[in-house]
Order: C-alpha cells, then sequence, then structure tokens
C-alpha cells in the first residue's frame, strides 16, 4: 500500500483529512491548521472546458451565433473558460475574403474633351 503525502496548497501543512468527495468523485481534503485561510482543497482541479466535448459545445454554440455570456450560462462554465475558447477559435479562423487586384493599375480618369 503506497501513502501519498498531503500538504495543504495555502499553508503547507501536512495536518489534512480526508472531506468526502466532490460530485465527479474527485477526494476532497480539509486543512486543520487554524491559521489557514484555505480549508478545503482538491488535490487535482479538474475544469470541464479541458474536456473535448465541452469545447465541442461552445465551437457548436458559436457557429449558431450565441455569445459569450449566453454559452457560459447554457453550458453552467466560467465566462473566462468560454472566452479562452472563443479566443483559440479567432486565431484559427481564416481572415475576410478581400477582392484581389489584377495587378494592373487603373488608367487615370481623362477629361472630356468638348
Amino acid at each position: 500500500m503506497a501513502v501519498v503525502e498531503v500538504r495543504c496548497p495555502e499553508c503547507d501543512s501536512l495536518n489534512v483529512v480526508k472531506y468526502g468527495r466532490q460530485p465527479n468523485g474527485a477526494q476532497r481534503f480539509i486543512c486543520h491548521n487554524p491559521a489557514c485561510n484555505r480549508r478545503i482543497f482538491l488535490l487535482n482541479y479538474r475544469s470541464k472546458s479541458s474536456s473535448a466535448t465541452a469545447r465541442q459545445q461552445i465551437i457548436d454554440l458559436a457557429l449558431n451565433g450565441a455569445d459569450v455570456e449566453e454559452t457560459a450560462r447554457l453550458l453552467k462554465l466560467p465566462t473566462q473558460t468560454v472566452l479562452e475558447v472563443f479566443q483559440m477559435l479567432s486565431r484559427f479562423s481564416l481572415p475576410a475574403a478581400t477582392p484581389r487586384s489584377s495587378g494592373r493599375r487603373s488608367a487615370p480618369p481623362q477629361a472630356a474633351a468638348g
């Protein structure tokens, strides 16, 4: 059996015990150091946005015209997370199409003779 030394990320104390589980199954811990400002923590935080399905849902909503706040509300994600995915998408999007010139200069307008 392996023993893992768990330290509080705030105060670096070893006075830590298990404190139940998150809804997603992740183990919670509580720091019993009275001087610590942080009480409950996880060893490994996992964000829903890191999953490929959440990114795909954000992309689908963006293609359907949903803005950042609406997407965050629908998917129950932080607005900053959705914004980061939107910014990633904007880096990969193609620039707007512009008419190409033929390379020839157009002749200057002629004054009408008369």
